[in-house]
């Protein structure tokens, strides 16, 4: 984690709000658990350089909490800065691309799947993601577009939030 910088610089005011108020969220991740078999779900905000938790479903206690910010390179969910699509590594440890990423192994991640959450107009917000310790078998072909919906959702969720300097 980067010490220097708190969540609370990193998300406005109505960022912080939409996340607070909005019930929504909780659910959607509660709902990407049961569809991916995963055991923890969130939602993060990218900066130029940081990955910033905004809401967690963790009943697996990986230990990753609203708030947390980790440097946006190390995370798998930067692939999104690179190539926006819906993502499923089912296996991390035989990956060679993403088996030495540094979350990896500070949080034993063993699978990951996520989707770009974009705002309506068009800007990358961050993403939705589901980990797990364990190896999972992603062979549901209607996920990835689920996943895309729900990031969807989340991004107009936030949109419907921010003020009219921010939009």
């Amino acid at each position: 984690m980067i010490p220097s910088v708190t969540a609370q610089s990193l998300l406005s005011a109505d960022e912080r709000a939409a996340i607070a108020e909005i019930e929504a969220t909780t659910n959607i991740l509660k709902l990407v658990t049961r569809l991916t078999g995963m055991r923890f779900a969130g939602i993060a905000k990218f900066t130029d350089l940081e990955w910033v938790v905004c809401s967690a479903y963790d009943p697996l206690q990986m230990g990753i909490n609203v708030d947390d910010v980790l440097d946006l390179e190390t995370t798998l969910c930067s692939e999104f800065c690179i190539d926006p699509q819906v993502l499923f590594i089912p296996q991390i440890s035989q990956n060679g691309r993403f088996a030495a990423r540094p979350v990896v192994k500070q949080y034993a991640i063993e699978s990951y799947a996520g989707a770009p959450i974009f705002l309506p107009d068009g800007r990358l917000f961050g993403a939705l993601c589901a980990l797990d310790s364990r190896a999972m078998l992603f062979d549901d072909p209607n996920l990835p577009e689920t996943l895309s919906l729900f990031a969807r959702l989340i991004g107009c969720i936030f949109y419907a939030n921010l003020n009219p300097a921010d939009q």
